[in-house]
């Protein structure tokens, strides 16, 4: 009977992730440069221990800034945390607009297990600004969501950089996924912004 109700209790559970596809958890790192030899970067972190990030094949780097909510356009790939509205409406907390060609993952599913905010990742479909803020339509494969980025929001943008700037010293972060092989890799990683 236990393991019945356990069963029913995870089933019931899951519509309230709202999950639109698997997602691989990250893993984030950060640390200072100490080489970069092709898709392989030694780092080390602030407490001196060396490690090493396999990167995807076409990796990229970048610089996050702040922006106002008006950098926000049609055709940007965004990330956002949001806090649910409805189903399918959330109140983003933030709002990321990635640099061209990274795509995370897309779609809306739960932060955590234990955190009620959805983190949503799509393209901008539409977007109406008002005096509450920005509303947007984001859309990714099978879904869309409406979202209000409110005014109070922090909105920032991410530039892609040459790699020719990881030079040894330079602090970089970023997060790994494990991929079906097995191997956790990262597809890109950004300068710390100090």
């Amino acid at each position: 009977m236990i393991k019945l109700i356990l069963k029913l209790s995870i089933l019931l559970a899951l519509p309230a992730l709202a999950i639109s596809q698997a997602v691989t958890p990250p893993h984030p790192f950060s640390g200072a440069i100490v080489s970069v030899d092709g898709n392989t970067i030694s780092l080390q972190d602030k407490d001196g221990t060396s490690f090493t990030v396999q990167m995807t094949p076409g990796w990229t780097v970048s610089v996050v800034r702040k922006v106002d909510a008006d950098a926000i356009k049609p055709g940007s790939f965004v990330a956002t945390t949001n806090a649910p509205v409805t189903a399918n409406a959330g109140r983003s907390t933030e709002l990321r607009i990635l640099e061209p060609g990274y795509r995370p993952e897309e779609g809306t599913h739960a932060v955590s297990p234990t955190d009620s905010n959805m983190m949503t990742h799509g393209t901008v479909k539409s977007v109406n600004k008002n005096e509450a803020g920005v509303e947007l339509e984001v859309t990714y494969p099978g879904g869309s969501r409406m979202l209000l980025v409110p005014v109070t929001a922090p909105v920032t943008i991410s530039d892609p950089l040459d790699k020719s700037v990881l030079k040894p010293g330079v602090a970089v972060g970023g997060v790994t996924r494990t991929g079906p092989d097995g191997v956790a890799r990262a597809s890109r990683v950004q300068l710390s912004n100090k």
